[in-house]
């Protein structure tokens, strides 16, 4: 008989589609023994099954189904990461890692992701919501509520895509109108002057068990305004520091946040939270990431590393849950 494969899916249609391609990449390596197979999602949404490029969708899924027995996402942001894909998997009944289809959702979307982070109770910074139409009024509200700077993000992508800065009632407005007039909700917060952290969680199949890794402090380098995506992937752009240099009690508050939202959201086999110290309210929590980097520069393969995990078993938990969960 012959041995399925596990079929790495990586690209993409999103901004991060580089991204993903590098993520799947390592993990095809650490693989390597069990001949993976490699799905390479175009921009375009065409499917190239181990290196051949399907015209239809359906021949894709022909070809996918009788080579794999289970998948590893390694796609980022919209499409891959937002339960779009892991959609298409359930209805082909093929199990995959990572988190299901409406945790997926629920965490991409920044917005309702603070309103449960808020509804469970877990600490997470001020904000305002832009949808539809530009109310008047709205621009004051956030000024009076947050001053300035503020962070103005879009509500549905990763890797920091679309953030910025506004100093002013006058780029506030242009970067709101700029995001809505895309089709985006858009989220204001309060900017937050204190360091970063992000801090990963592992889950055995079932939630058997549960850990935080070792906190991370991001510190990018002086000429970047925030971690933004050069910042993120650019090597030696930022020192990277784990674990974090932090009183015990903060530093294990941080995991327990991390393991708090992980729960809240719905997550499965991991997920990595970034937080922000405030120097008065103390950790905030800003997004949880439901398929995390997976490169050599990616926080939560660095975390798990210094926990004794090197990249090849992480890969082996992750793809070990998938299995048990459709035995």
């Amino acid at each position: 008989m012959k041995q399925k494969r596990v079929a790495v899916f990586m690209g993409g249609v999103s901004a991060e589609h580089e991204i993903s391609v590098r993520s799947g990449t390592q993990v095809l390596k650490a693989l390597e023994s069990e001949r993976p197979l490699a799905v390479l999602i175009g921009k375009d949404r065409s499917f190239t099954v181990d290196e051949q490029r399907h015209t239809t969708i359906g021949a894709a899924l022909d070809h996918l189904l009788a080579e794999a027995e289970v998948a590893f996402l390694a796609l980022h942001g919209p499409f891959g990461e937002d339960g779009t894909v892991q959609g298409l998997l359930e209805v082909l009944n093929l199990p995959y890692t990572g988190s299901a289809v409406a945790a997926s959702a629920l965490a991409m979307d920044k917005i309702r992701t603070k309103d449960l982070y808020r509804a469970r109770g877990l600490p997470t910074s001020d904000s305002f919501v832009f949808a539809g139409a530009l109310e008047p009024g709205r621009l004051a509200e956030v000024e009076h509520g947050l001053g300035f700077p503020v962070v103005v993000k879009p509500s549905k992508n990763g890797s920091s895509v679309g953030v910025s800065f506004p100093k002013d009632r006058v780029s506030l407005e242009n970067e709101v109108r700029r995001l809505l007039h895309e089709g985006n909700e858009v989220l204001v917060e309060r900017f937050i002057q204190g360091r970063e952290f992000t801090c990963g969680v592992l889950e055995s199949v079932e939630g058997a068990w549960i850990k935080a890794l070792p906190v991370t402090e991001i510190i990018p380098d002086r000429k970047y305004e925030f971690f933004d995506y050069e910042a993120k992937y650019t090597p030696g752009a930022t020192n990277e520091v784990t674990p974090a240099d932090l009183p015990k009690a903060v530093f294990e508050e941080m995991q327990r946040l991390a393991v708090a939202a992980h729960r809240a959201l719905g997550c499965r086999d991991f997920s990595r939270t970034d937080i922000m110290l405030d120097p008065t309210r103390g950790p905030l929590l800003l997004e949880t990431n439901t398929i995390p980097g997976l490169t050599q520069q990616s926080l939560l393969p660095q975390a798990a590393h210094v926990a004794g995990i090197p990249f090849p078993q992480l890969v082996r938990l992750l793809v070990d849950n998938a299995r048990r969960r459709h035995p």
